[in-house]
């Protein structure tokens, strides 16, 4: 049978990794210093509110000159596939809210129904994103002592850990690359759902590493002449 020479390709891989790296992690910078990382609410804290419009279907843009019209500046507004609006902001109090619902109603001349309202604060999202860092460390720590472990019977075992912490690091670098990428043309954002795919990446790339290298270790006595 015919077999992909994968690792005599590799360097196409590491090419088409890097075009997706690169210009993500050079994207996710920028926004960086201009302090406009695309972070949802569950991070930076804020409220989320989720109407439907029973007759005339506003346009998104109409709703935002209404929000700035009550003082609210830095509403985004994003329409779903069930026919809602989503306007994410500043945190808003219950008086505000409600000042906002009875606008949009009187405004489009319709009927306006709260499908969602969540306030979040920034001391809860700064903890989620300390707790997730946190999560990560201990995962990469865990993965280097285990790998240490179990190829002991393999000459500088401390190796394999190390290489599996970098493609782990590599596999963050890719999904923190291409939601950068994509918060530019799409409007992507970085939310609680995010970090539990990231969370879930990693646990697979873990999970991988393990596997293939459990492979290179029983070929290590079948082919000992071959360098690592």
């Amino acid at each position: 049978t015919n077999m992909i020479d994968i690792l005599g390709k590799r360097y196409y891989f590491f090419a088409l990794s890097l075009l997706i790296i690169i210009p993500g992690l050079i994207v996710l910078g920028v926004m960086a210093v201009r302090g406009t990382l695309p972070l949802a609410i569950d991070f930076t804290g804020g409220s989320l509110l989720e109407v439907r419009f029973e007759g005339t279907q506003p346009q998104p843009a109409d709703i935002v000159t209404l929000y700035n019209n009550l003082g609210v500046e830095d509403v985004k507004v994003q329409t779903t596939g069930e026919g809602s609006y989503v306007m994410r902001s500043s945190a808003l109090a219950d008086d505000v809210r409600a000042n906002i619902v009875n606008a949009l109603s009187e405004e489009f001349g319709t009927t306006v129904t709260v499908l969602r309202f969540e306030t979040v604060g920034p001391t809860i999202g700064q903890q989620v994103t300390s707790r997730a860092a946190l999560a990560v460390s201990v995962a990469a720590l865990i993965v280097v002592f285990y790998m240490t472990f179990a190829f002991r019977g393999v000459p500088h075992a401390l190796r394999y850990g190390i290489c599996a912490i970098i493609a782990m690091l590599h596999d963050i670098a890719i999904v923190f690359s291409l939601t950068a990428i994509g918060s530019l043309f799409w409007g992507w954002q970085i939310d609680a759902l995010f970090l539990t795919a990231l969370l879930t990446v990693i646990g697979f790339s873990v999970q991988d590493k393990i596997v293939v290298f459990d492979r290179v270790r029983e070929n290590t006595g079948i082919f000992r002449r071959l360098p690592f």
